[in-house]
């Protein structure tokens, strides 16, 4: 029996995620595990994970936040991993002997959409993930555009130009965790009207808003497709962010909306780079 599945994975900051996808772009089989803290303990990982499954697959797609060259799968940086200035592809290749290839993790969230999540219906998309850090991804005609190598880096738009803070430094998970902020607190005590937490709320959307409304003017997507483990609280920061965008866009106003696929949408999108 020929072997046609594919594994993606979905290599973060916080959690890595892996995913069996058949030949109809369909999610078999799906895990979660923490991700170690040091290079070596990363590259044992996935060299484990990837001979589980290897009987089963004939492709690996993989995803890693930061800025890669999907050509040659050199990750030249990644903030919130301990593998920049490292060749993965070349590594991984000697030790498997399976077609391989490697993105940015917001290009594969976004082709993922694209191609069959929340913005299948549209050929202009922009994807943005609110995670660990924030990461971009642009799809036209359900292809990557990748500009002259490495288009996307949406998270580091600068907003607050006073004090040199770009989009992530704003709304990074990573930052806003080490300020003491907890999400899951937060939203309960938004839904009991707290004033501190509807606040966090509002301003969360209203810099969120910016950084969507610099995008729709820069690029004129369709549709925007939020991501990440932020947006399960879409509807707590998404009336602040859409008022902000309506009161300064100056073109007609694209779709705002959340992922379809939610936390496997990186997977899939892995897998999805075989097709692009």
């Amino acid at each position: 029996m020929l072997k046609k599945h594919i594994l993606g994975i979905d290599l973060g900051g916080t959690f890595t995620k892996f995913g069996l996808v058949n030949a109809g772009s369909v999610l078999l089989k799906f895990e979660e595990v923490p991700t170690p803290e040091n290079k070596e303990k990363i590259i044992d990982l996935l060299i484990k994970k990837i001979r589980l499954y290897q009987a089963d697959i004939s492709k690996i797609g993989i995803g890693i936040p930061g800025i890669v060259n999907s050509k040659d799968g050199k990750i030249l940086t990644t903030p919130n991993l301990p593998l920049s200035n490292f060749s993965l592809l070349r590594f991984l290749k000697e030790k498997i002997k399976l077609p391989i290839k490697i993105e940015n993790d917001v290009n594969c969230f976004t082709l993922a959409e694209a191609l069959i999540g929340s913005a299948r219906a549209y050929q202009n998309v922009i994807g943005l993930t609110l995670g660990t850090g924030i990461g971009g991804g642009i799809v036209i005609n359900k292809k990557i555009y990748h500009g002259h190598g490495y288009a996307g880096e949406f998270g580091h738009q600068f907003i607050d130009y006073k004090n040199n803070k770009d989009l992530e430094d704003l709304l990074g998970a990573k930052k806003l965790k080490l300020e003491g902020f907890d999400y899951k607190k937060l939203a309960k005590d938004a839904l009991s009207k707290k004033v501190v937490a509807l606040n966090f709320w509002k301003n969360l959307g209203n810099v969120l808003g910016y950084g969507c409304l610099n995008l729709i003017h820069l690029f004129d997507p369709e549709i925007i497709v939020l991501g990440g483990k932020q947006t399960q609280f879409f509807n707590l920061f998404y009336p602040s962010l859409i008022k902000t965008v309506k009161k300064h866009c100056l073109v007609p106003l694209p779709k705002i909306t959340k992922s379809r696929l939610i936390d496997k949408a990186g997977v899939i999108g892995a897998c999805l780079l075989f097709k692009k």
